[in-house]
């Protein structure tokens, strides 16, 4: 009897493992901004990350906000950006108290980011000698704009949320973006003259 307990008290308690499976992450939103949010020569695509709680249970831990979006050309591998995403990144921020973040079963957050369409090595890929603006005559989209080709992009997320659960990846997103340049210098809200004025008819 004084063999059991002695074994019984040596029992070492068992070590905590976290649940797995406990968030899920996608790309909800890929929006390409309208003229007026982001003019020719300006252009911007606002890309949105929501993750939720898939545990069957409130799940609550510290958080180390931080991950990626690789946006890439399809027709242009070679062309490719790499965003950083921290807190600042991180629209749910009410959501975190004193370091630490409670989630209820189902609960869910969100990651806005904006990209300017230029590559890591500073490639504006709407620019005309990037994108197709053949026979501008014919493509004209909006008073004073030319449209190019639909050209098919592909972003690539991931994201660190809680300290102990590491990074949760989401499936890649196909999305499109049209470029945009003015047909004519300085005419239209889009399209104003540049700071030296309009030296032709028709802006680069």
């Amino acid at each position: 009897m004084a063999g059991f307990l002695s074994l019984s008290c040596n029992e070492k308690l068992p070590v905590y493992v976290a649940p797995t499976n406990i968030l899920s992450l996608y790309v909800s939103k890929v929006e390409q901004l309208n003229d007026r949010q982001a003019p020719p020569g300006h252009q911007a695509v606002h890309i949105q990350l929501t993750g939720e709680n898939i545990f069957d249970e409130v799940f609550q831990d510290s958080v180390d906000i931080k991950g990626s979006l690789r946006i890439w050309w399809k027709r242009k591998p070679d062309r490719f950006r790499t965003m950083y995403l921290t807190l600042q990144n991180f629209t749910s921020r009410d959501l975190i108290h004193s370091g630490r973040m409670l989630l209820l079963p189902g609960q869910r957050f969100t990651v806005d980011a904006i990209w300017d369409l230029k590559t890591d090595d500073s490639i504006y890929v709407a620019h005309p000698n990037e994108m197709n603006y053949t026979y501008p005559d014919e493509r004209i989209c909006d008073y004073n704009i030319v449209c190019s080709d639909p050209e098919g992009f592909v972003v690539e997320s991931s994201l660190n949320v809680y300290d102990r659960l590491g990074y949760i990846v989401a499936s890649p997103k196909d999305f499109t973006v049209i470029g945009h340049i003015c047909y004519l210098c300085g005419r239209g809200p889009s399209c104003p003259p540049p700071p030296g004025g309009c030296s032709g008819s028709q802006q680069p």
